[in-house]
């Protein structure tokens, strides 16, 4: 994978296994797939080792992170349905990215280091779907005006 340039946005790479435990006090192993820092706080996009109930295979938790004390961090369920959308966003405009190289987050698919003038594969144009306001560089130097 690409490297990601969201600041706020680390995805993990490495099968390092978290461990958690559910109400029961039971274990439950985690991958932790991507730290995320939204409005200030951070958050753990996380799929779980084993299939788990009610979750498909290739869907995940996320939970908020709040440093305990120096050596323990504590998991906390988001259950707020707009912070959750939020965070999960910001994982996918990184995952986006990091896939296709685009700085602006808006998916497009073009690589923005061109420094195009309008004779590259992008012709200056951008095809996301993201409303741009006019004028609105990514970083290329092709305007788009969507």
């Amino acid at each position: 994978m690409a490297e990601n340039k969201n600041n706020d946005v680390e995805l993990i790479d490495d099968d390092e296994v978290i461990t958690l435990y559910d109400d029961d006090n039971k274990p439950v192993k985690f991958y932790e797939v991507a730290c995320i820092e939204y409005q200030g706080e951070f958050y753990a996009l996380m799929q779980p080792v084993e299939p788990m109930e009610g979750l498909g295979e290739d869907e995940a938790l996320i939970f908020k992170v709040r440093e305990e004390d120096e050596d323990n961090d504590v998991f906390e369920p988001v259950t707020d349905e707009s912070v959750l959308d939020a965070v999960f966003n910001e994982y996918l405009n990184a995952i986006a990215d990091a896939e296709d190289g685009c700085g602006c987050g808006c998916g497009c698919g073009h690589d923005h280091d061109c420094d195009c003038d309008g004779d590259c594969e992008c012709d200056g144009e951008c095809d996301c779907e993201k409303e741009h306001e006019p004028e609105h560089e990514c970083g290329c130097g092709c305007k788009h005006g969507k």
